[in-house]
């Protein structure tokens, strides 16, 4: 029965009614009823969390949100409703927010449902030593937790572990052999190991499962375009990356509508550059260097800053932090409109104080203290924020790290990246190209209009003349080359790289990943048009 607006009698025995469906079990039923009482204006909190878990059950997570946070205020220490608050913000893409909430539950109740749910946030956040412990908590509160088990096998992979990773995943799925992250994870532990028909075998009953859910069917379908890649079938194994990235498009979509997407703030970016006087962005660097050298590692996804940060993170006297936000509180302040952008240019040297605070603040929450005599902050996308760092930091020395754009787009297409407003645009070729077309046009407008102090930093000459490039970035770093940088694929094996080329690291250095592009060279044809000019503009042969 629909609820009218002021009637407590009618409230009184509609929660009754959901309150005895619950007992009896019949959760739709009762999210049914709760949905029409809040239609009606009822602002009872558990009538709002139910019908908050039904719209998250259609998936409608954004709607959702708000009737908790409202439910919250009413009931702050209820336990199911911060375990659902945390679900919701992890599920919109809100990690640290999500933590929180699953921090609040924790402290009330330690369950291992909450700390599961609180370790995948923070694989979210990239703190996988973090998530791992939590894992390794909800299994000892729950042994047959087949999906902690599931998530620490990808965590093994991401270390290079094939063996733990194949160990893990079957354990998981000896609790649960329907469990779709285990036998994702066992599939990619098999292909790490060069074990391609077990890969096949694994991963068959999952492409086949018509109840998977959209995500894991798009990663598995990307696996499945792996495995033929490692067959040498790239048509096809391109066909299945297309595949599981529309359906990732399909997924993501609806949750950026009304936002301004990532290419569109390049291209605005971009635009305003062009008009910009350079005078206006000239810093007076003070003449002193400061302790310790402050340097920023960036470049496009996939352009071998990974493997660049490990070796300098070798260094005994180098302390390196991987992809933390740390610039986002001004980023957010000052990237936002061309007005935005003309109060950057404007700002005195005090005015920007509170932002270089924010920006340390968050360094020493991420663990990563600067106390070594140079400390290296590696964010790719940074890149876009260069304006920002030559305002904040015009001492800092920046490092860019370039690749072939053929493989990097290639590349940026075919690897599985946890989904952000960046990431979506490589959900398609076009979309992955024109980013990098975006992106590397605005450092070369930069470069242009601002005093930076930049080293491009070649991924082919990392690889294919390893002492030699290194020798040139410690130079330029004011470093003295070091025996241990040799041994970063060692030093990779104890720490959590949360990227696609983890697992590759500890293998050491390859030139399998060069000119990858000439396998793809059909498939890739569309979009060279668009990368010709960069091609062109780093040197790298056309054919």
């Amino acid at each position: 029965m629909a609820l009218s607006k002021g009637e407590p009698a009618s409230l009184a025995g509609t929660i009754s009614a959901v309150e005895a469906a619950l007992w009896a079990s019949d959760l739709v039923k009762a999210m049914r009823l709760s949905e029409e009482a809040v239609a009606a204006g009822a602002q009872h909190p558990t009538l709002l969390s139910l019908t908050a878990l039904k719209l998250m059950h259609a998936g409608e997570n954004q709607k959702a949100l708000p009737l908790l946070e409202r439910a919250r205020q009413s009931m702050p220490r209820h336990v199911d409703l911060l375990n659902a608050l945390g679900t919701c913000l992890s599920r919109l893409g809100r990690p640290g927010q999500a933590v929180q909430a699953y921090d609040e539950a924790i402290a009330i109740a330690p369950e291992p449902r909450l700390y599961f749910g609180r370790a995948l946030a923070l694989e979210d956040l990239s703190e996988l030593d973090k998530a791992r412990q939590d894992f390794e908590r909800a299994l000892a509160l729950d042994p047959a937790l087949s999906e902690a088990l599931a998530r620490l096998a990808v965590i093994a992979i991401q270390r290079g572990d094939g063996l733990a990773a194949r160990q893990l995943a079957t354990r998981a799925l000896a609790i649960n052999p329907r469990d779709a992250a285990a036998r994702l994870a066992l599939t990619q532990a098999a292909l790490e190991q060069k074990d391609i028909a077990g890969a096949e075998e694994t991963l068959a009953p999952l492409v086949q499962d018509p109840t998977l859910g959209a995500v894991n069917r798009a990663f598995a379908i990307s696996l499945a375009g792996d495995i033929l890649d490692a067959q040498n079938r790239p048509a096809e194994a391109f066909a299945a990356y297309g595949r599981s990235k529309a359906i990732l498009r399909g997924v993501y979509a609806p949750s950026l509508v009304g936002m301004e997407g990532v290419l569109a703030r390049e291209l605005r970016l971009g635009q305003y550059f062009r008009r910009a006087d350079p005078v206006a962005w000239q810093i007076e660097a003070p003449s002193q260097e400061s302790l310790p050298t402050h340097v920023f590692l960036v470049g496009f996804p996939r352009s071998g800053t990974t493997l660049l940060e490990q070796v300098l993170a070798s260094h005994p006297d180098v302390v390196a932090m991987e992809e933390r936000t740390c610039l986002m509180d001004s980023a957010s302040a000052f990237f936002g409109s061309d007005a935005d952008l003309d109060r950057l240019s404007a700002a005195s040297d005090a005015q920007l104080e509170s932002w270089r605070a924010a920006y340390w603040r968050r360094v020493g929450e991420s663990g990563d203290a600067a106390f070594k005599p140079v400390f290296i902050d590696k964010m790719p996308l940074n890149a876009v924020f260069l304006p920002l760092i030559a305002k904040l930091f015009p001492r800092a020395r920046i490092l860019l790290a370039l690749r072939d754009p053929r493989d990097v787009v290639l590349s940026c297409f075919r690897r599985r990246f946890a989904m952000n407003a960046g990431m979506f645009e490589f959900t398609s070729l076009e979309g992955s190209a024109a980013y990098y077309a975006a992106v590397m046009d605005l450092v070369q407008l930069y470069r242009e209009k601002l005093a930076l102090r930049l080293l491009e930093v070649r991924h082919e000459s990392l690889v294919l003349d390893f002492d030699g490039e290194v020798a040139r970035v410690c130079n330029f770093l004011g470093l003295e080359p070091r025996a241990e940088m040799n041994d970063f694929a060692a030093r990779a094996k104890t720490k959590a790289i949360d990227t696609p080329s983890g697992a590759q690291l500890v293998g050491g250095l390859s030139s399998a990943g060069i000119a990858q592009w000439r396998r793809y060279r059909r498939e890739l044809e569309p979009v060279f048009p668009v990368l010709a000019s960069f091609v062109a503009r780093f040197g790298y042969p056309e054919k």
